[in-house]
């Protein structure tokens, strides 16, 4: 098959992946998400969908057995999803950029091989915990080392927020490489849910996205020496977590920005079948809107 040819039966197949989520959307998603807002609650019924339909490791290469998406559609299900649910889609968004820094960054590594077809397998939800108390929010500073002897490692992090870290199976941590190491001398490491314990510290009423659970944690666990990461965390800020968080970030709010339209859309369309000598007068904020966009 021809590149072209090739190109076109990939966009075929991910044309089926997009009609999954829109399904999903309107049947199991957008039904849950009044009360994953109201109650702060994980959308645990979109990310047992999610994960029904293989969609936790659609960034994962296909030969590591994913889907081997790129991110540009990647973007589109972020979008779409952005439309039935803001937390549901800024969950998947935030996983897909610590696949994405894994799969970028794991070089020859082989435990990070395999991980990543453990995901597949088991559609492993990833969070990230950058954050930390004392740094004032730069990402590129970290006070917790990680301590290293032998081949196990040991490391205790206080951060005031880690996204659905309860129900994530393993979190991504930053922190200096060593106890000798400067603050900006970073790796990441892949902490397992079964080798940590989370000590919640801090609230945030997160407007519109509580059910990302958003809370600070202090963290310590346990491990072995391979779960950090081989790249320095710079390379992995730059090249890969930076730039794919704008890019996933941007698609799902504007499906947040298009649903914040389609709603009101269809009440007015509502409203002017039921009097149609005389729309209402909503009508022309709406085509106003349609006009800007």
């Amino acid at each position: 098959m021809d590149t072209q040819r090739e190109g076109a039966a990939n966009n075929m197949d991910f044309a089926d992946v997009l009609a999954s989520v829109q399904k999903m959307g309107s049947d199991i998603i957008k039904p849950a998400a009044t009360s994953v807002d109201a109650d702060a609650r994980f959308p645990h019924e979109a990310f047992d969908a999610l994960k029904q339909q293989q969609l936790l490791s659609c960034y994962v290469p296909e030969s590591l057995g994913g889907m081997g998406l790129d991110i540009r559609q990647v973007c589109r299900i972020c979008e779409t999803l952005g439309a039935y649910c803001a937390s549901t889609a800024m969950v998947f968004a935030m996983h897909q950029i610590q696949v994405a820094c894994i799969v970028h960054h794991r070089g020859e590594d082989a435990f990070f091989g395999n991980y990543l077809q453990e995901l597949v397998k088991n559609q492993y939800l990833l969070a990230s915990a950058t954050t930390e108390l004392g740094v004032g929010g730069d990402l590129r500073s970290s006070i917790t080392a990680v301590n290293v002897t032998g081949d196990q490692l040991a490391l205790d992090k206080q951060a005031p927020v880690i996204p659905y870290a309860e129900a994530a199976d393993a979190i991504m941590v930053t922190c200096r490489k060593s106890a000798d190491a400067q603050a900006a001398d970073q790796v990441q490491v892949l902490v397992k849910k079964d080798n940590c314990t989370l000590e919640p510290f801090t609230t945030w009423d997160t407007l519109g996205f509580r059910g990302t659970c958003s809370l600070g944690f202090k963290l310590k666990s346990t491990g072995k020496a391979e779960q950090i990461q081989p790249a320095p965390f710079a390379d992995i800020l730059a090249q890969s977590m930076h730039p794919d968080s704008h890019l996933v970030w941007g698609s799902l709010w504007l499906g947040i920005a298009q649903d914040a339209v389609d709603v009101p859309r269809s009440t007015v369309r509502a409203a002017a079948r039921t009097t149609p000598d005389a729309p209402p007068g909503s009508a022309r904020r709406i085509t106003d809107v349609a006009e800007v966009s």
